[in-house]
């Protein structure tokens, strides 16, 4: 008999949880039938002393009332009615109010959090959408409100007035709004941020960002982690793929938004291409990244221009301006027009393609579909009138007779010692073979296992013939490992943050332990190796400035990439063109590479005798003896510089094809 009333218990508890998982209406509904219990059996117990006048409708009402309303609690007379009127207050008070508030109080909690997370769809048209959130995302949407300039025109061409970012978000929490309150270049502003709870796998999901009618859709590269399968760049794929589905039904619009996306695998790179049919710029980041690597080792310190050029838009940037009034000038007469900024080139339209043409000569005629490439350090020192155009003085052709010198003539053997490992690595190694007139001793000492290690770039190393690469498994944060490796014997060092660690302040802390482990160790070295660090969290950057050491930020730098190229779609190709092997490049050279001695020049002259050269001036690199660096880019024409033998100019020159 226990057990039979046991189970009927049980049956009667699993279906009122089955009946209150329905929702707040089966709950106000099981109170409203509770109350109405209660008047009914209220209604019968007060019955044998109620009078004989009185109905049994009007003993429910009477019932009903006390169970609502306690105000009537004295009007009863007899004691087994103050009882009985007793009993239903009291019920009314626990079952009436008490579950009635608890239930609206429920649903009011649970409306909050699913608006809190970001669940309902947004309404919104010629947005910005970010889709996942990254160590990039919150710099992108930094980038994004800092570039105000850059940004309203790109607005404009899409008629609307002001920035509406929206970010959709594995998870929406109050630490990703801290984070991007407490972002320096976003602030207050973050309220301004639109933030949206899903996968950007999940093709419902980009619903809920109106991805159908964006302007513009950033989907940055995602951590790498443990996972072998899935990995950043299968959801990748997978997103361009949910997104181009999601745009091809009924009630989408006829033009598609323009998408950017971050793959890190080259080799990926055709699958994302096709995985889109709209307007689409893929990002090959660890080839990128391995560009500016392997120009650095070429060059020592050029990583301070990148980070200048490619990290914060307070600096100078590259700015892309449609000036058809110009058709018919020269470059030298352009010249003359922009005082505060100089022209790094041209992006021309050729068959169907944008091709730019970067550090091209002085006689190089503008035509009306051309658009200017400057680097400036705001927008309106490059906002000119069609009036300043007209007036422009006619100049004569130059006449050049000082031959090209020559660049990119990278030769002889070089000694690297890579400490540390993630993906980055093989596509360094691929860029180092781009170098086939140079030789590269490689040491890869990291913890990872020589078998993932081989796996990743034994491939690489059989089409190289430039590259001998050996490997050492060791932990590079304990010193007598670190002195096993004898770090002085080499040319160049490169610490890299580990992909391992999901938290880039712990990645970045063994990096920079590892780092002031060698500076002890190279302390009473005869010779001085480059040493080139890679961070992943910006907000280490203020730890390393003492450091004798270059670093590269390269979520920032990536951020500022994906960011730069959303708003301007012909920047992707002067980048393209600025960090391959041959075409243009950012070099360093000395003095008297162009037969100048030391004294003082303003950079207005400067420019002009490095310009018979066929290259372009950008700015001057100094560096103290006690190692103090100091980068002046794009310094006004008339500021006099005080040229010492030590410093180095900033060129952008052009590499010749085959001249590596």
């Amino acid at each position: 008999m226990n057990k039979f009333r046991i189970r009927i218990t049980e049956s009667f508890n699993f279906f009122l949880e089955r009946q209150f998982i329905k929702g707040t209406h089966v709950q106000l509904l099981f109170v409203v039938a509770l109350i109405g219990l209660l008047s009914v059996a209220g209604g019968l117990i007060v019955m044998p002393v109620e009078e004989s006048n009185r109905n049994i409708g009007e003993t429910f009402w009477w019932a009903f009332l006390r169970l609502t309303d306690t105000g009537y609690l004295g009007d009863d007379e007899g004691a087994w009615r103050r009882v009985v009127s007793t009993f239903l207050t009291v019920a009314g008070n626990v079952v009436f109010i008490g579950s009635l508030v608890a239930i609206i109080t429920t649903w009011l909690n649970r409306k909050i959090r699913s608006l809190e997370q970001g669940l309902t769809k947004v309404s919104a048209r010629n947005h910005v959408v970010i889709l996942g959130w990254t160590n990039r995302t919150a710099h992108i949407a930094a980038e994004l409100f800092q570039s105000s300039k850059r940004v309203k025109k790109f607005l404009k061409r899409h008629g609307v007035r002001n920035l509406k970012l929206i970010i959709l978000s594995d998870d929406v929490n109050p630490f990703r709004l801290q984070e991007l309150r407490d972002h320096p270049l976003i602030g207050k502003r973050a309220k301004e941020i639109i933030l949206r709870s899903g996968n950007s796998i999940d093709r419902e999901h980009l619903q809920r960002v109106d991805c159908k009618h964006a302007s513009a859709i950033i989907i940055p590269g995602k951590f790498t982690g443990d996972r072998e399968l899935i990995t950043p760049d299968v959801e990748t794929i997978k997103t361009l793929l949910s997104l181009n589905s999601e745009l091809q039904a009924r009630n989408a619009p006829a033009k598609k938004p323009y998408v950017v996306a971050e793959i890190q695998d080259e080799n990926k790179l055709r699958a994302a291409q096709r995985s889109y049919s709209g307007p689409l710029e893929v990002i090959p980041s660890d080839a990128f990244l391995s560009r500016l690597i392997a120009q650095n080792l070429h060059h020592n310190g050029l990583s301070v221009v990148f980070n200048e050029l490619l990290s914060h838009s307070q600096n100078n940037n590259l700015y892309v301006l449609d000036l058809p009034e110009a058709e018919g000038t020269t470059l030298l007469e352009l010249k003359q027009i922009f005082t505060h900024a100089i022209l790094f080139g041209v992006v021309r339209e050729q068959n169907g393609e944008t091709i730019p043409f970067l550090n091209p000569e002085r006689d190089f005629v503008f035509t009306q579909n051309d658009k200017l490439i400057l680097l400036s350090r705001k927008m309106e020192d490059i906002e000119i009138s069609p009036d300043t155009i007209r007036q422009k003085k006619p100049l004569p052709a130059p006449t050049i007779s000082k031959e090209r010198l020559p660049t990119g003539n990278y030769k002889g053997v070089s000694n690297l010692l890579v400490l540390g490992w993630n993906h980055h690595v093989p596509a360094l190694l691929k860029e180092l073979g781009t170098y086939k007139k140079q030789e590269f001793n490689l040491t890869l000492a990291s913890l990872r296992p020589l078998e993932i290690r081989k796996k990743a770039i034994d491939t690489i190393l059989e089409a190289t013939s430039n590259i001998k690469c050996t490997h050492e498994f060791v932990d590079y944060i304990r010193e007598s490992e670190m002195r096993s490796l004898n770090p002085a014997t080499y040319d160049h060092i490169l610490l890299v943050s580990s992909d391992k660690l999901a938290d880039d302040e712990e990645a970045d802390a063994r990096t920079i332990v590892g780092y002031t482990l060698l500076e002890e160790i190279l302390e009473t070295a005869d010779k001085r190796p480059q040493v080139v660090m890679e961070l992943t969290d910006p907000g280490n950057e203020v730890l390393i400035k003492s450091f004798k050491s270059e670093s590269i930020i390269s979520p920032l730098i990536l951020s500022n990439l994906l960011a730069t190229i959303a708003m301007r779609r012909e920047l992707y190709t002067v980048y393209n063109e600025l960090f391959t092997v041959n075409g243009a490049e950012i070099i360093f050279r000395n003095l008297y590479e162009y037969h100048l001695n030391p004294g003082s020049m303003s950079f207005g002259e400067l420019e002009n005798y490095i310009a018979d050269f066929h290259d372009t001036a950008l700015g001057l690199y100094s560096e103290s003896e006690n190692g103090d660096v100091e980068l002046q880019l794009n310094p006004p024409r008339a500021k006099q510089l005080n040229l010492k033998e030590r410093d180095r100019l900033v060129i952008l020159s052009t590499v010749e094809t085959g001249g590596i």
